[in-house]
């Protein structure tokens, strides 16, 4: 066969080969996606702990495949951080150029509690799991770590050695105090709101005193 010609065929076997590799992969990240949708309605609807069966039969994909994927839970788990962090981050990102501080934490406050109220299913079953999940237990360091630099990063100074007065607010508008006022009290998210609200002011009223 003419050099030319072998070297054709070469590229057409090549082409195909890379052709199916792609194809591989773009299925694999279809399934994974629609695993981890799946995985997030099935939590938001009060499953914490989806099984394998109901992940494959809401995903519509084969059960071999979802338990390929619940071999790296941690993957997935990262996959969904990403998903939640998704839907709130407008929410989280909005301005706090009010008049003062006390404006900027109004708003903040506002801002938290829309945000604990998208997430609350989500943030649930987190904290069931986890210790169960480096990942996991990661995040949600992070989050805490991240909710109060905010706050803190809102209030003049001299409040800052208020110790007393930063642990409060931090206690009051940690996701904790809602999921309290939420689930266990069952209060309606406008409630809660007025409840967490009042805390605030209660303490800020201290100040001085």
């Amino acid at each position: 066969m003419p050099l030319f010609t072998t070297t054709i065929y070469h590229l057409m076997e090549v082409d195909e080969i890379n052709a199916t590799t792609d194809g591989r992969k773009l299925r694999s990240e279809d399934s994974k996606r629609r695993i981890v949708s799946a995985m997030l309605e099935l939590v938001r609807e009060g499953r914490m702990a989806p099984t394998a069966e109901e992940v494959a039969n809401r995903a519509e994909v084969g059960l071999r495949t979802v338990f390929r994927r619940f071999k790296d839970m941690e993957s997935l788990y990262a996959e969904m951080s990403v998903a939640i962090n998704q839907k709130v981050e407008s929410v989280i990102g909005g301005s706090t150029d009010g008049n003062n501080w006390q404006d900027n934490l109004s708003k903040m406050v506002d801002r938290r509690l829309q945000v604990y109220e998208i997430i609350m299913p989500y943030r649930v079953a987190a904290e069931a799991l986890k210790f169960q999940s480096t990942i996991l237990l990661n995040r949600h360091m992070d989050i805490v770590r991240d909710e109060r630099q905010r706050l803190r990063t809102l209030l003049p100074k001299e409040l800052l050695n208020d110790r007393a007065m930063i642990e409060g607010l931090e206690a009051a508008l940690s996701f904790d105090m809602w999921n309290q006022l939420r689930n266990d009290q069952r209060l309606g998210a406008e409630e809660a709101g007025a409840v967490v609200s009042r805390i605030v002011e209660s303490l800020l009223n201290t100040l001085g005193s």
